[in-house]
């Protein structure tokens, strides 16, 4: 008799642990799905609805309404929700950070549950939630190295009892999407950033290209006008050509600052298709040949946005100097990869200058040199009576956006 009720209670034993594991693996598995829902789409919103979508189906609630936290701390603004055959009426579009039992929350990062029957005392239940059957909630705030970044906030019409193992759980889920978007978050800053930078750097561009020329189409306009007031035709006539020239000139010009900002940017692999595209506009349009050379171990060429961008936006500019002030008559072009460096070098055998007597506020060769720093490369200028060459190196990690060691 004694072994039988060993028997019984060894069974036991092993049926809960068997349940034991089972119950680890679907969580393993419930969170699996919650960091995939993380990387789902570039798009902050869609990830953030993905997001709520996977909670609702992880946690099989009956709404699920995610809030995240504004900059100074005391609001919650509604991102995302889940409301499967409900009405959506229970979290508001944004919530004061003194709303029922929201402090205690930010104060201790513990969840907030919520028994819509027997509400504690601080707890503020919509009248609507309870005419629609909801009977219990659970808040879980969303955790990124200890700050509090939003909330997910889980309703049930049905009354959910939550263990200590199960608040840990929701805990463990607020960590994975608190740190998902924190890391949008900053990655959205930083790309807000990179644009200001990227603003200031075309508006100098546009005004070192296009400022002079506007210019000259003033002086000629005002020279045809004097011409014409003087009657003399032919010096209107003139006044005219040389103003149909410039206007003309700064139209193509134009042009290829439009279709540089338009190099695809949006895949990193599209460097080499657009420097082509660059060039072969640059060549029909200006008439001067360009020898374009690309030796790399593969291609497409696969680098990070930041380096296609300003190694774009330096090729832009060696083409526009070539056209104000080489006087050149041939271009050469090379991408070279070696086991350190991407390098990219811009060769003409225009009339050259000499670098160190060119003014620092000289606004073409100061952006080149801020576009080369931002990309964490350095910039060489060669000139003589030869030519220029401009060439640009860039740290093989950093040209690629892969941290590794050096090689």
């Amino acid at each position: 008799m004694d072994d039988e009720r060993q028997d019984s209670m060894l069974e036991t034993t092993q049926e809960s642990t068997d349940f034991e594991t089972q119950c680890w693996r679907q969580r393993c598995d419930d969170l699996a799905r919650v960091c995939e829902a993380t990387a789902w789409s570039a798009d902050p919103d869609l990830v953030y609805q993905r997001m709520t979508d996977v909670v609702t189906e992880i946690l099989r609630c009956d709404q699920t309404h995610m809030h995240l936290i504004t900059v100074n701390g005391d609001r919650f603004i509604k991102r995302a929700y889940h409301a499967e055959n409900f009405a959506c009426c229970m979290r508001e579009e944004a919530l004061p950070a003194t709303t029922g039992r929201t402090q205690w929350m930010m104060k201790t990062h513990q969840p907030i549950v919520m028994d819509y029957e027997h509400p504690h005392c601080e707890d503020r239940i919509p009248a609507e939630a309870l005419a629609s059957g909801f009977k219990s909630a659970v808040s879980i705030p969303l955790l990124a190295n200890g700050e509090l970044v939003g909330m997910c906030s889980v309703v049930y019409t049905r009354k959910m009892d939550w263990s200590a193992d199960g608040l840990a759980y929701l805990i463990e889920i607020g960590r994975v999407l608190g740190v998902a978007i924190k890391r949008m978050q900053v990655t959205k800053k930083a790309t807000e950033l990179q644009l200001l930078d990227e603003r200031k750097r075309l508006s100098s561009e546009i005004h070192d290209n296009v400022s002079q020329l506007i210019g000259t189409l003033s002086l000629s306009a005002a020279a045809a006008l004097a011409s014409y007031d003087a009657g003399d035709d032919d010096a209107v006539r003139c006044d005219l050509e040389r103003l149909e020239e410039t206007g003309s000139k700064v139209m193509r010009i134009l042009r290829d600052e439009m279709l540089s900002l338009r190099i695809p940017l949006e895949r990193t692999d599209g460097l080499i298709m657009g420097m082509r595209e660059c060039l072969r506009h640059f060549e029909a349009n200006w008439n001067i040949p360009v020898d374009f050379q690309v030796r790399v171990s593969n291609e497409p060429l696969v680098v990070s946005l930041q380096t296609s961008l300003q190694l774009t936006r330096i090729l832009n500019e060696c083409l526009s100097n070539v056209l104000k002030h080489a006087e050149a008559t041939s271009v050469r072009v090379a991408v070279e990869e070696s086991a350190r460096c991407l390098t990219m070098s811009v060769e003409d055998d225009g009339r050259g200058f000499d670098p160190q007597a060119v003014s620092p506020e000289r606004l073409g060769l100061k952006i080149m040199h801020e576009r080369t720093a931002a990309a964490g490369g350095t910039l060489t200028i060669i000139s003589g009576a030869a030519g220029t060459t401009v060439c640009v190196d860039i740290p093989k990690a950093t040209a690629t956006g892969k941290k590794g060691p050096a090689a």
